[in-house]
């Protein structure tokens, strides 16, 4: 099984590009899935020593590995941000498969006008608009990923066919 983590900061196409991607490998026969890790980690209420509760997120990759592999998922893909190596281990070992990183990038006014079009008005607007750019250049200085792909002025369906290029993701006649 193929897992692919789609990274970035908020507001940079992560869940609309697993989609799009998720499309692009079924249109070429795979079996692919994407897991909405976000409302994995919802699901629970986080420790304040995990505030994005990444171990809630590491137990259900552990617990759902056997099912997606008897299930015959070819490519996981998991829209979520990747901060650390030590995070992106974390998943590798509760999948015992490789863990390949994309980070998508979108400019900063990009990033903020989709934001705005999705949050209301009020805090949580305000958290997401101010956590983009720090998060942004995080992820840059951690450099946790293998490729970087822009979605700015392009369809998703675009940057998608992009990454199944880039990773050479395979097709079945």
């Amino acid at each position: 099984m193929d897992v692919v983590v789609l990274s970035g900061t908020v507001g940079a196409g992560k869940t609309t590009i697993a989609l799009a991607l998720r499309d692009a490998l079924v249109a070429r026969g795979l079996s692919a899935i994407d897991v909405d890790v976000d409302a994995v980690a919802q699901e629970t209420s986080a420790a304040p020593d995990d505030p994005f509760n990444e171990r809630a997120v590491v137990a259900h990759l552990r617990s759902m590995r056997e099912h997606w592999r008897e299930a015959g998922i070819d490519v996981l893909l998991l829209p979520r941000v990747v901060e650390t190596v030590g995070q992106r281990d974390a998943y590798a070992d509760a999948l015992d498969e490789p863990v390949r990183v994309v980070r998508i990038d979108a400019d900063s006014s990009t990033r903020h006008a989709r934001l705005i079009s999705r949050h209301e008005p009020g805090p949580d607007r305000d958290w997401h608009l101010a956590r983009t750019d720090v998060l942004a250049d995080l992820l840059v200085a951690a450099s946790v990923e293998d490729l970087v792909v822009v979605n700015d002025g392009r369809p998703a369906t675009a940057a998608a066919l992009e990454i199944v290029d880039l990773l050479r993701l395979p097709a079945r006649a």
